[in-house]
């Protein structure tokens, strides 16, 4: 349920209507007859333009416009050289230019002249104001567009407030009641990442200033593709040998500081009357509206939040706490901007007593760029960062090196080796201490199987700090909170400081005055003021860099190589530019199409995945990989040794009037794998996504290919249709869990005349869900049998709801023998792993933790 309160001005105020960018450039091509594809001849010319503008170098684009079958074919390209090319390209439109600015710095030192020395450095720049202008008014962003505030809830009686996109969050709400009845914000998010442009050699740098709107849904802000986010800046870096390096270089530092802040003004100076006054602006729904563009949020990892709000690095970024308080569970109190501002022009003048300055934290930046913001809190605008707080710090930095002291290196490789595969789990062949290189995603491959992997190996107090912690770590992953799940994190947080003390008392910790885990205080409140996390994540401004730094870097001669980056970056906005305008222009001659036969002309194509993703919808592999396999090649090779009794019960009771039954020499077609829908989760996003379900043999060595092993997934299967169909959502009732050993066809004997060939499945069940360790309230099951043989049945594959995770249940010391491909054969009981995804972890049945505290 989703009910939603609307700001008490529903729509804000519209000024007028006009034409969209698209709409514009679309009517002077109707007006001047000039063809879509200029300033080339064809479309065939444009295609090939295009890629060779995304994929090829200058000097590649000469070598393949002077290849003789280029020019001996039939496309009469108006295009012969690189020099050409690129006058072709630099004629499209593009919606804004780079400003160039000089930066003079004069240092502290003195040259040979005596004269103190300077360092003339290179800003370069776009208008924010129009990139703005060019986020809000984009029609492909239409549908995904919001300019007022709402209040969401998940119940009639408006109890409990949904979380997601940033217009339902307190902040807009708040700062809508400020500006005038006219007024539409735009909240700003800005992000800053210095990044190495070369891997192995140099020392060549970048500084991307990146900006995007709070209006565009962040499913659309994720999307690298969807260009909802722009580059509006590059900061210069610089060593600034021209200040003395001063006791651990601070006289450098403290310039860099200062920089940063003089060019970041530079910069972002144009929001600051735009915010106070509003500016008219096109929107992307054709309507004129008066918008305020207001800094809402900063993207960014610890050093560089420290950076942005002029904080030392040993402390908060947003609130008051002194260093030494960090490792409480305590209010953090937000700093203010007056009270810095003025704090800090009592400094300059002498006024401020220097140990009481020392012991604020901050630092004697007197001009910090957001000092005249207007409706701006910097320090409450400041973005918790999943990657680096979460991810590398607490979890990879901190509580993976307390946990390696605890039980040694040894012993976590042989639990990681142990792990059960399955399908988008990486798996640590080798364990995980001979990793050389850590990135996000291993160490989240890492928090999805380490709460069951330690299960037996340390006491409960130190299980309770850990799956604590990953509980706070996947609760802050969610795409949609309640006041119910923000509970829920609250609860994670107070239970990993309930046992954190033990850390202490085993000589791993000595104190918790740790900044990364102290950020965790700001979590809830900031979901509360501006929504869900995923639309914060410096995830996508470290792949930006990739398209916006270190590619134009490398198409360039790395000479002047931040100038040659820009020019490279224009032209490719210019072909992106034209590549998503003749997208729109077919979509809409296409519409216009639809209008002038009868149809709704706002009717949009629906995916029909999405429309009927279910907990049972299925994908078939419709290509068997084994034809007509025999009962004992599926008991050798697939371990199905009860796969006849299951067939000829299943035949007995589902084609009981047929006169024929499976035989020992009945033959089967047999696939390798089935694709599973995932149930829509909004928890975890609307994107459409297939589980796959495995059941493949082993692969014998052949020459220098090493064996592969066999493959036979876990998954839940309904058992109980009533049950299942009766039960309430996230529930286990009617499901139990089963190995899949087999997946064939319907043998065409036993098809009805009249009906197709189903897709069957033999399975092997575990024990019902009805045992739950208290430990890591999770349920644990083991292998069912039935006269010391496995309970086996054939199912239809419509009844495979899921994968299902399983975890051996181990002592403290793991059976050495155990591998990945042995331990579901070995092992006699097995932890459901609720973490092996944000779906599974979300989902009541699977993890009891907080059913039995009954929320």
């Amino acid at each position: 349920m989703r009910i939603v309160e609307g700001f008490p001005r529903q729509e804000s105020e519209v000024l007028g209507e006009g034409l969209t960018l698209f709409e514009q450039w679309r009517k002077e091509g109707l007006d001047s007859g000039e063809s879509r594809w200029a300033p080339f001849q064809s479309e065939d010319e444009w295609d090939l333009v295009s890629w060779m503008g995304r994929n090829l170098g200058h000097n590649q684009i000469e070598e393949f416009l002077k290849l003789r079958t280029v020019s001996a074919c039939k496309c009469d390209l108006t295009v012969g050289s690189k020099y050409t090319f690129f006058q072709k390209v630099d004629a499209l439109p593009v919606t804004q230019n780079w400003q160039y600015t000089d930066i003079t710095v004069v240092g502290d030192r003195k040259g040979e002249d005596g004269k103190l020395m300077s360092e003339r450095l290179e800003l370069w720049r776009r208008d924010p104001l129009e990139c703005v202008r060019e986020l809000i008014g984009n029609p492909e962003f239409r549908d995904t567009m919001r300019y007022t505030p709402e209040k969401v809830f998940a119940d009639m009686g408006r109890n409990v407030r949904i979380y997601d996109e940033m217009w339902t969050g307190e902040w807009w709400w708040d700062k809508q009641t400020q500006l005038p009845h006219d007024a539409t914000i735009a909240p700003v998010i800005l992000a800053s990442d210095k990044t190495k442009l070369t891997q192995f050699r140099g020392d060549q740098t970048a500084w991307p200033v990146y900006l995007s709107i709070g209006n565009i849904g962040k499913a659309t802000r994720r999307k690298v593709s969807a260009r909802a986010t722009v580059l509006v800046g590059y900061i210069p870096v610089s060593k600034l040998e021209c200040f003395a390096k001063g006791p651990n270089g601070s006289n450098r530092a403290l310039a860099n500081y200062r920089l940063f802040h003089r060019c970041m003004r530079k910069i972002l100076e144009p929001l600051i009357e735009a915010g106070k006054s509003g500016i008219l602006m096109m929107c992307a729904d054709g309507k004129i509206r008066k918008v305020f563009p207001l800094l809402a949020a900063y993207v960014a990892d610890h050093p560089e939040q420290c950076l942005v709000v002029n904080v030392k690095e040993n402390f908060c970024p947003k609130g008051k706490v002194s260093p030494g308080e960090r490792g409480a569970l305590s209010e953090c109190v937000l700093r203010k901007v007056d009270e810095v501002i003025e704090a800090l022009n009592k400094h300059k003048k002498g006024e401020l007593n220097e140990a009481i300055f020392e012991a604020s934290g901050l630092r004697p930046v007197y001009n910090p760029f957001w000092r005249d913001f207007p409706h701006c809190n910097m320090f409450d605008s400041i973005s918790p960062d999943i990657l680096h707080q979460l991810h590398k710090g607490v979890f990879k930095d901190h509580l993976m090196a307390w946990l390696t002291r605890l039980l040694t290196e040894e012993e976590i490789d042989r639990r990681f080796k142990a792990i059960p595969q399955m399908p988008g789990l990486r798996y640590f062949k080798k364990g995980i201490s001979g990793v050389s290189q850590w990135t996000g995603k291993e160490h989240k491959e890492m928090q999805k199987v380490i709460v069951a992997m330690l299960s037996g190996a340390v006491s409960t107090e130190v299980m309770g700090g850990v799956q604590a912690l990953v509980d706070f770590i996947y609760y802050a992953q969610f795409q949609v909170h309640t006041d119910v799940t923000l509970d829920r994190l609250r609860e994670a947080l107070e239970a990993f400081h309930a046992n954190k003390e033990v850390f202490v008392r085993l000589g791993i910790r000595e104190h918790f005055n740790i900044p990364k885990l102290h950020s965790l205080l700001h979590y809830l409140e900031y979901i509360r003021s501006r929504g869900c996390l995923d639309g914060f994540n410096t995830e996508l401004s470290e792949r930006l860099h990739i398209d916006f730094a270190k590619e134009g870097f490398r198409a360039g001669n790395h000479h002047d190589y931040v100038a040659c980056m820009i020019i490279w970056l224009v032209r490719q906005e210019k072909i992106n530019l034209r590549e998503r305008y003749l997208d729109w222009l077919f979509r809409q001659e296409h519409e216009d199409e639809l209008s002038a036969e009868g149809d709704d002309s706002n009717a949009r194509p629906q995916d029909t995945l999405t429309a009927e993703a279910g907990p049972s919808q299925l994908e078939p592999v419709f290509k068997c990989a084994f034809l007509r396999l025999d009962l004992e090649t599926l008991k050798v090779r697939h371990g199905a040794l009860q796969f006849h009794n299951a067939m000829y019960r299943f035949i007995s009771q589902e084609r009981a009037h047929l006169p024929i039954r499976p035989t020992a020499l009945t033959q089967y077609d047999v696939y390798r794998q089935v694709k599973v829908l995932r149930a829509w989760n909004p928890i975890t996003g609307d994107t459409v996504q297939y589980h796959r379900i495995r059941a493949i043999p082993e692969v014998p060595a052949l020459g220098r290919k090493a064996a592969v092993p066999a493959a036979f997934d876990t998954a839940l299967v309904v058992e109980n249709h009533q049950l299942y169909e009766d039960a309430p959502a996230g529930s286990l009732l009617g499901l139990r869990a089963a190995r899949v050993r087999v997946i064939f066809k319907t043998p065409a004997q036993f098809v009805l005349l009249g009906t197709r060939q189903e897709a069957l499945a033999y399975v092997e069940w575990y024990t019902p869900f009805t045992r739950v360790d208290n430990t890591v309230h999770m349920h644990y099951v083991a292998r069912s049998t039935r006269n010391n043989l496995p309970n086996a049945s054939i199912v239809r594959v419509q009844d495979i709801v899921a994968p299902c995770h399983l975890i051996p249940r181990c002592n403290q010391k793991i059976d050495p023998s155990w591998s990945s491909e042995n331990v579901l054969e070995r092992a006699s009981y097995f932890y459901v792993n609720p973490y092996i995804s944000i779906d599974c972890f979300s989902t009541s049945g699977l993890y009891t933790r907080y059913i039995e505290a009954g929320s």
